[in-house]
């Protein structure tokens, strides 16, 4: 009623009006125009996940975030202009990271000598695939010194900030690849002084280029970074990388001087089970077993999946299929075509089909795949994919949560 009688907390115009920001930040925003009326322009990091051509984060340790501004000159060279707040709260213009490169990739905040500070990490593009890792500390700048900003600089193709030695700071996994050579993960730990430390450990030989980096879990609980190179028409490779002792070892790799974990391209490691550590495929034709691996480089087979590369996707077993299963495609080239699963039996009747994996392509896909008890398990743009049960020792749950996409392309996980 009080309402209806008109005791409106503020008037309808300025319900209706959108949020306004602080005097900060207006004033941050007319710090930056200034760059940019001097010929500037935004230049947004065109990797990774902090993609933001202004980002916040607390710096030096204070409490309160400071800003970052990813820009390009009048020359058009990347700059990053670094401002805190002073006592006031208004902003002001602290450092100014200068190009070493043509563009920034991507970056990246973390704590890496365990000091309570993040550190500010920049991929810099050079060129193709080649890239400058450096590693900047606010705490160390001395009015606009850039040489004092940075902590560490090297080559790198892809970084990854994660514990992998569990001392419960974040180590910087540099991965390398240069032409000519074997490409090599360096882990880079940094003490409180902003000296820097490393290990290095060489990728597959063969490998010309890396397609994910994620990091994870071994079966045994240890601390992984499972790394899948390209090579070529042999398919992918997975290398894995553990720390102990300050030493990075490469357990996937052989004598041979190479990982044996090599299958198909588009299967890339994941945790298949849920049991919270990563499975790797290795093998090659149409069913591709999945292995568990623990630091001292043993395997256990977890799954099986079966992998169709024309229709672009691949399903893991599920256990009530059992074991022995072979499958049949039908209808190649058309537009719906099918794979049958078909189960061992008996020596009365040999085989039985107990699952029908559909791609449906062409007009009236979608009916096309609710008809004779078929259910969808994806929807893409150009194809439809559904299912049939043919057995009571499945369910609809049991293919939805193991029916996957084939990937040709670049994975990011935490890239």
């Amino acid at each position: 009623m009080a309402l209806l009688a008109g005791c409106l907390p503020a008037s309808v115009d300025e319900l209706y009006s959108l949020p306004q920001m602080s005097e900060e930040y207006i004033q941050l925003q007319e710090l930056i125009a200034g760059q940019l009326d001097a010929g500037g322009s935004y230049a947004a990091p065109t990797g990774g996940s902090n993609r933001q051509s202004v980002q916040l984060h607390d710096l030096d340790g204070d409490g309160t975030a400071e800003a970052l501004a990813f820009l390009a000159d009048e020359d058009r060279s990347p700059v990053i202009c670094v401002y805190r707040r002073g006592e006031d709260g208004s902003f002001y213009q602290y450092v100014t990271i200068l190009a070493e490169g043509t563009a920034v990739y991507s970056v990246d905040y973390a704590d890496l000598n365990g000091d309570g500070i993040d550190e500010f990490i920049v991929a810099w593009q050079i060129g193709g695939d080649l890239r400058q890792l450096s590693v900047y500390a606010l705490s160390h700048a001395e009015e606009d010194t850039q040489t004092r900003l940075r902590l560490l600089s090297a080559d790198c193709t892809q970084f990854v900030v994660f514990d992998l030695d569990g001392d419960g700071v974040d180590d910087l996994l540099d991965l390398s690849m240069s032409a000519g050579s074997n490409g090599s993960l360096i882990m880079y730990t940094l003490d409180e002084a902003g000296r820097a430390g490393s290990a290095e450990a060489g990728l597959s030989s063969g490998v010309s280029a890396i397609r994910r980096a994620v990091a994870g879990k071994l079966a045994d609980g240890t601390a992984a970074l499972f790394v899948e190179g390209d090579m070529g028409n042999q398919g992918l490779v997975t290398d894995i990388f553990i720390a102990r002792d300050r030493r990075l070892t490469n357990i996937a790799m052989t004598d041979l001087g190479r990982s044996a974990l090599l299958r198909p391209d588009g299967l890339f490691s994941a945790d298949l089970n849920g049991d919270g550590s990563m499975e790797i495929p290795a093998g090659s034709g149409d069913f591709i077993p999945w292995y568990a691996m623990d630091a001292g480089g043993g395997m256990v087979q977890t799954a099986t999946t079966y992998h169709n590369a024309e229709d672009g996707w691949y399903l893991a077993l599920p256990r009530g299929m059992g074991q022995n299963v072979t499958a049949e495609r039908h209808g190649a080239g058309g537009d719906e075509r099918a794979v049958v699963f078909l189960q061992e039996g008996d020596a009365s009747a040999p085989q039985r089909s107990v699952l029908v994996i559909y791609a449906l392509t062409g007009a009236n896909r979608l009916d096309r795949a609710e008809v004779d008890s078929r259910f969808i398990l994806r929807q893409d743009e150009d194809v439809v994919y559904a299912a049939q049960l043919l057995t009571d020792e499945l369910t609809q749950e049991d293919i939805l949560n193991n029916f996957y996409i084939l990937y040709d392309q670049w994975q990011t996980g935490d890239l």
